[in-house]
């Protein structure tokens, strides 16, 4: 899925992703957002209790740095994140242009 949100010819113009209660983990958000750290079209991405901890927050501070990111709402509720993840992903959110609310409860 990653791979088919490159930006490109192949990349649909999805603009809300929903991805809730999906047990795939940092690995899967991490694939996840191999394709989205370039996409200048989602506006909302939706990945609530998908199991993630600290080893995804990396990969969620590279989509929220990207400078075409169009992204207005991120929601991460119900993850594990814990204190570091969470500090790592509002270190992006601080970066984030477009980013208008974020949801972190239960983290």
């Amino acid at each position: 899925m990653g791979k088919t949100l490159k930006p490109g010819p192949t990349c649909p113009p999805i603009v809300f992703l929903k991805l809730d209660h999906n047990m795939f983990g940092s690995a899967g958000c991490n694939a996840l957002c191999e394709g989205l750290k370039t996409n200048e079209m989602i506006k909302t991405l939706s990945l609530c209790y998908c199991g993630i901890d600290q080893g995804g927050a990396r990969a969620l501070f590279e989509v929220l740095i990207f400078q075409k990111s169009k992204m207005e709402e991120l929601i991460l509720t119900g993850n594990s994140l814990r204190n570091e993840g969470a500090k790592m992903v509002l270190n992006g959110v601080s970066i984030a242009k477009e980013l208008k609310k974020i949801y972190l409860a239960d983290n």
